[in-house]
C-alpha cells in the first residue's frame, strides 16, 4: 500500500459524500469519500493511502482525462516479472508504486528516468489521520 503525507485544504460535503483536495508536497490531490471523521478538517496532517493496483502510468498525456489525480512523476526503479512489473515512481509528492501488466510496461516501452503521469481515481484513495510529523 503506499503512503503519501499531504494537508487537506478544502472540504465540500453533499449529504454523506466528500469532497476533499489536499496538498502533498506542492502537489494537488482529490479524495471522494463517503465517510468522513471529525477527525478531518481544513489544515488536518494527513496519509493518502492507495494500492499500487490502481496506479494507472500515462506517456505523453493529452487532452481531458476523468480521472481527478494526475501527478507528474518519474520512473525511479523497474522490476519487471512475467506477468506484472512494478514501477517506482517519484514525484513532488514522494515516492510511490505502480504494478501495471508487463504487456502495458512493454506497450509504453518505459526506462528508468523517463517523464510520466500518474493516474489515479479520487475514489481509490483512502485518507487516514497523521499523527505528529515523525
Amino acid at each position: 500500500m503506499n503512503k503519501v503525507r499531504a494537508e487537506v485544504r478544502t472540504i465540500k460535503a453533499s449529504g454523506h459524500l466528500h469532497r476533499i483536495t489536499l496538498d502533498a508536497g506542492g502537489e494537488t490531490f482529490v479524495v471522494i469519500t463517503l465517510e468522513l471523521g471529525e477527525d478531518f478538517v481544513v489544515g488536518s496532517r494527513v496519509y493518502i493511502s492507495f494500492k499500487s493496483t490502481h496506479v494507472a502510468i500515462a506517456r505523453g498525456l493529452q487532452g481531458d482525462v476523468t480521472i481527478s489525480n494526475r501527478i507528474a512523476s518519474k520512473v525511479e526503479t523497474i522490476r519487471r516479472k512475467p506477468i506484472l512489473t512494478e514501477v517506482v515512481l517519484y514525484s513532488r509528492a514522494g515516492s510511490f508504486t505502480a504494478l501495471i501488466t508487463t504487456r502495458a510496461f512493454e506497450r509504453l516501452g518505459l526506462q528508468e528516468g523517463d517523464e510520466v503521469t500518474a493516474l489515479m481515481k479520487a475514489s481509490d484513495l483512502y485518507l487516514s489521520v497523521r499523527e505528529g510529523d515523525a
